[in-house]
């Protein structure tokens, strides 16, 4: 299996001593949604392998209160199973009732030309009637 990129994030954290804890916000956007849609929803259960990848440079006042500059390497990550379930919850919770569909071009066309030919306000309703006109055929036939 290969590596999916979910996005590059930055965070600038505020001067601290010893430890700090920041949230890293990861946003799940429609966008990422529709890379991710197949592969996340081919899976009914079980856990999806994250791996998030740190990068930075850190700056901070040294002994002799002077800039210092440090870099926190590449190869810095951190690993998490996120539930498919848990990730299931989100979709309905931000996108309900909602799947991506990607069209041809052509066959674009075609939906939008009979959307228009029959004053159809929504993709759904051109899609249902289309269907429903094909499955009324079917049984005719």
């Amino acid at each position: 299996m290969k590596p999916l990129l979910w996005m590059n994030a930055s965070v600038a954290v505020p001067g601290f001593t010893d430890n700090v804890l920041v949230d890293l916000q990861l946003p799940c956007t429609f966008d990422f949604n529709v890379v991710a849609t197949k592969y996340f929803h081919a899976l009914d259960s079980g856990d999806i392998p994250l791996c998030v990848m740190f990068s930075s440079t850190v700056f901070y006042r040294g002994a002799d209160n002077a800039l210092q500059v440090a870099q926190v390497p590449w190869d810095r990550e951190a690993n998490f199973r996120l539930p498919v379930a848990i990730w299931k919850e989100m979709m309905d919770m931000h996108f309900p009732n909602t799947a991506w569909l990607c069209l041809r071009r052509d066959a674009f066309e075609q939906l939008y030309q009979y959307k228009m030919r029959h004053g159809l306000p929504t993709w759904e309703e051109a899609i249902t009637r289309a269907l429903a006109t094909e499955t009324t055929e079917e049984v005719e036939a």
